[in-house]
């Protein structure tokens, strides 16, 4: 029989009462946790977690083609007023028409023409194979290309716009050539046979090229037609009435990009245009590099640009007086399939030649980095990655359209697991009918990511804009504490101490991810009051 001295008996009744007198208060979620049960408790309702996320602010899009990013049923619209024709077997449209093409004004009454013209000038319903899906997708830009011209340029920005401002974004970058092409047919001649490719030689053309009165009568042309664009832009949403679009909130600046299908003495030719416009409008806040990574003298010419481009840039750093030009670099967008057998190789260093020779400060895509092999393989480059802070635009739908990765396949979890920088991009959201909001749900649900990460790729998206000014946040990518001049104030206040609304005042970026912040807080009140 067991025995228990009376101590041991009071002593275990006295601790019971106590436990159930005074039990331990369960920890209080933060907010932000209980939002994140929330969302958590939508994922067997594609609808309500839809509806979530497109009320989610989620800061900036850092990968937006002009170009591709056109709503298709607006270009159908200005081509049909415009007086465009379109041929009915090519479907590539023409202003003056061509003989053989009907007016697009036909696409009003005949829906037939008009769901045609979609799907040529789009990825809709274009379920086929991947290559194919593929090649249609780089042709579309060809076939609408007549009703895109630059008489609509303030037409697509307010179109743009106005899609980021009613999908809760506060920022938008826009590449789009703006005429570098001249650059690039300019500088061409300027080089011989002879010439070696190094730093002498690139900056001897470069002051060639930029003392060409051509050269510079294109850049005032260029600069006055941007700051029509965005004047124009601002008027078509309203944004001086009484009632402005959605739009007029969302800051928005550029990228000049090169077009990497031409000569390295072309692309060259163009970069030192965009890095000469970008001294003359205040928009422009960086250069990139566009068109199919697989082309053939993308791939012949590689190495050499990356290598023009880190000396221009070496050269706009270190010449006094010259205004910060940032590198976003188009990268790491190939797969097997599109590459023969010899160019297969490409898939082994694109990313770091970028970010080692050229600087690039963010990666477009990045879909094929744990092909790496260069310097000391994939692992080495995100680590590179990570601790230079190089950003990577994550284009989830454009992945799964275009190069056929999605899920365990596509390297966002390999960027996350090793603490890359990220931000979701749309990248051309007209031609793939998207937007940010299906960027969204795609990292909810086939990437299966959850809000608290979300709420960290849209600060991210911030913090890795080229807007100008110092970051709200007193380290980088740490999003737990503001700068000292904002130590104090709380986003969910209405007013904001002098110090910060000083401080906010003279830092765009800050400001932005202040605004960011603001409606988090707005956000998850109504979520989790």
């Amino acid at each position: 029989m067991l025995k228990f001295s009376s101590f041991a008996i009071v002593a275990a009744l006295g601790l019971s009462a106590c436990s159930e007198e005074d039990p331990v208060p369960p920890v209080e979620k933060s907010r932000e946790e209980r939002v994140n049960e929330h969302m958590e408790s939508l994922r067997s309702d594609a609808t309500a977690l839809g509806t979530f996320l497109f009320e989610m602010p989620k800061g900036g899009d850092l990968h937006s083609h002009t170009s591709g990013a056109i709503t298709t049923e607006k270009l159908i619209a200005w081509g049909a007023e415009d007086g465009a024709c379109v041929n009915t077997t090519t479907f590539v449209a023409s202003n003056p028409c061509a003989a053989g093409s009907v007016p697009l004004s036909q696409t009003e009454s005949d829906l037939a023409l008009r769901d045609a013209v979609l799907s040529a000038w789009s990825m809709e319903d274009h379920p086929g194979p991947l290559l194919t899906a593929h090649q249609h997708f780089f042709d579309a830009f060809g076939k609408y290309g007549a009703v895109q011209n630059d008489s609509r340029n303030d037409d697509s920005y307010a179109d743009i716009l106005s899609r980021a401002g009613r999908h809760h974004q506060v920022y938008v970058e826009l590449m789009q050539g703006f005429g570098a092409g001249r650059g690039g047919s300019l500088a061409t001649p300027l080089f011989t046979s002879t010439d070696t490719w190094d730093k002498a030689t690139l900056l001897a053309r470069r002051q060639q090229l930029i003392a060409l009165p051509d050269f510079q009568n294109a850049l005032t042309a260029q600069a006055t037609s941007i700051a029509n664009t965005l004047t124009g832009t601002r008027t078509l949403l309203g944004c001086a009435t009484a009632q402005p679009d959605p739009g007029c909130g969302v800051e928005v600046r550029l990228i000049v990009s090169a077009n990497r299908t031409a000569d390295r003495t072309n692309v060259f030719g163009q970069w030192v245009y965009a890095y000469e416009l970008a001294q003359k409008v205040p928009e422009i806040v960086g250069v990139n590099l566009v068109s199919p990574e697989e082309n053939a003298n993308s791939l012949a010419f590689y190495q050499d640009e990356m290598f023009a481009l880190g000396t221009l840039d070496d050269f706009n750093d270190q010449e006094v007086g010259r205004k910060l030009v940032h590198v976003s670099l188009h990268a790491g967008e190939l797969i097997p399939a599109v590459l023969t057998a010899q160019d297969q190789q490409h898939m082994t260093f694109h990313i770091r030649e970028a970010v080692e020779k050229a600087h690039a400060e963010r990666i477009g895509h990045g879909a094929d980095v744990l092909a790496e092999t260069s310097g000391d393989g994939a692992a080495d480059l995100l680590r590179d990655m990570h601790d230079a802070g190089v950003m990577v635009e994550i284009c989830l739908t454009s992945n799964r359209v275009l190069l056929g990765m999605s899920g365990e396949a596509h390297p966002l979890a390999a960027y996350l697991k090793n603490n890359v920088p990220v931000a979701l991009s749309t990248d051309d959201s007209g031609i793939l009918r998207g937007d940010i909001t299906q960027e969204y749900v795609a990292a909810a649900t086939d990437q299966k990511l959850e809000y608290k990460t979300l709420k960290q790729m849209a600060r991210a998206s911030l913090e890795h804009a080229f807007a100008e000014g110092d970051s709200l946040w007193a380290a980088r990518d740490d999003f737990s504490k503001t700068v000292d001049a904002c130590a104090s104030d709380k986003p969910e206040q209405t007013a904001v101490s002098a110090g910060c609304n000083s401080f906010l005042a003279a830092n765009t970026r800050a400001m932005l991810q202040w605004k960011l912040e603001m409606q988090l807080a707005t956000f998850e009140r109504v979520i989790a009051p």
